[in-house]
């Protein structure tokens, strides 16, 4: 019986592979298999894989998938999860991205905190910044009234954030999903929305599941090491133009008409503030990015009709906070 697997995309990651695998085979909890999806161009991460770890594919420990092109995070997360479900005993996607290294008691916490909480659809790991490791990369996820999302806790020391405590939402880069939650929100067989790609896709599943009525929860002591940006940069036109995009698909697709009418105002702020500030960065990308959302609006509208609603939206507001930006220290470069 394997209860875990472990789904993690790559795009040209192999420098983060050694890390990555050899945290996870030193782990407490061994009830597990790896779902390794390659959406590199090249076999250079695969091949490194089948060299080092020869043992762990021939027992079926690793199992490796190659797409055909780069397929984004969403639909590469999906291929892994629907490979994972083929198995009728798994109980928990662990998602966890290539650039991490795990504390030895990471899944083991992950597990134990998902069995404290039977109604909690997600489980959020302690994401400390690899390269900068005094300081916190992400505790969850926070959903902002003006629609923007924010990584819980960013930039802060990490002695904070200490308590096992109910969240908004949890970051796909290190979290665990129960397979009931994820089965309960899909919509055409997708679990992750493949139109995101990459970005804002894991606050879009926050939403749906809590929309559904289940709950995330945050597990301090699941620690994780992430070296963040090493797949799309942390400020490239790569992750201008997807964040951009996908913060207006996830707000018209996720929210009421009358929140939006209502907090209309914040939410064109919100839109022309990333406008200005990446102009100012020279990102003219988020032009095209801003376009292209609002160009595929009538598809998301109707993804919004799908959405599995068992609560009351006035108790999912309670969750949002409002919040403009993170407070980046001086000697942080990004």
């Amino acid at each position: 019986m394997v209860e875990t697997y472990i789904v993690t995309p790559n795009y040209n990651g192999i420098k983060f592979l050694k890390n990555y695998f050899d945290s996870l085979f030193n782990q407490t909890y061994q009830n597990f298999k790896i779902i390794f999806v390659d959406n590199s161009p090249n076999n250079d991460s695969i091949e490194y894989i089948k060299k080092n770890y020869t043992d762990k594919i021939r027992e079926k420990k690793i199992i490796i998938i190659k797409n055909p092109k780069n397929y984004g995070f969403a639909k590469a997360t999906n291929i892994g999860i629907q490979k994972a479900f083929e198995d009728k005993e798994c109980k928990y996607i662990v998602c966890l991205n290539n650039d991490t290294k795990a504390e030895p008691n990471f899944l083991e916490e992950l597990i134990k905190c998902a069995e404290r909480h039977s109604n909690a659809g997600s489980i959020q790991a302690k994401m400390i910044w690899g390269l900068y490791p005094e300081l916190i990369d992400s505790v969850g996820i926070e959903y902002s009234k003006n629609g923007l999302g924010f990584n819980r806790g960013a930039y802060e020391p990490i002695n904070k954030y200490n308590i096992e405590e109910e969240i908004f939402g949890c970051c796909a880069g290190a979290c665990l999903y129960r397979r009931e939650a994820l089965e309960d929100v899909k919509i055409d067989e997708e679990y992750f929305d493949e139109d995101f790609f990459a970005y804002y896709e894991d606050i879009d599943l926050a939403l749906r599941l809590q929309w559904a009525g289940w709950k995330a929860w945050y597990c301090p002591k699941a620690i994780v090491y992430h070296y963040r940006g090493g797949t799309g940069g942390v400020i490239s036109d790569f992750t201008v133009y997807y964040s951009g995009r996908n913060y207006t698909l996830t707000v018209f697709k996720n929210l009421p008409n009358n929140y939006i009418i209502k907090h209309l105002y914040l939410i064109i702020l919100a839109e022309l503030l990333q406008i200005g500030i990446n102009l100012i960065r020279g990102k003219t990308v988020i032009i095209k990015a801003k376009i292209d959302a609002y160009k595929n609006l009538k598809k998301f509208l109707k993804k919004k009709k799908k959405i599995k609603k068992k609560i009351d939206f006035k108790e999912l507001e309670k969750l949002f906070v409002m919040k403009w930006r993170c407070k980046i220290p001086k000697n942080v470069k990004l």
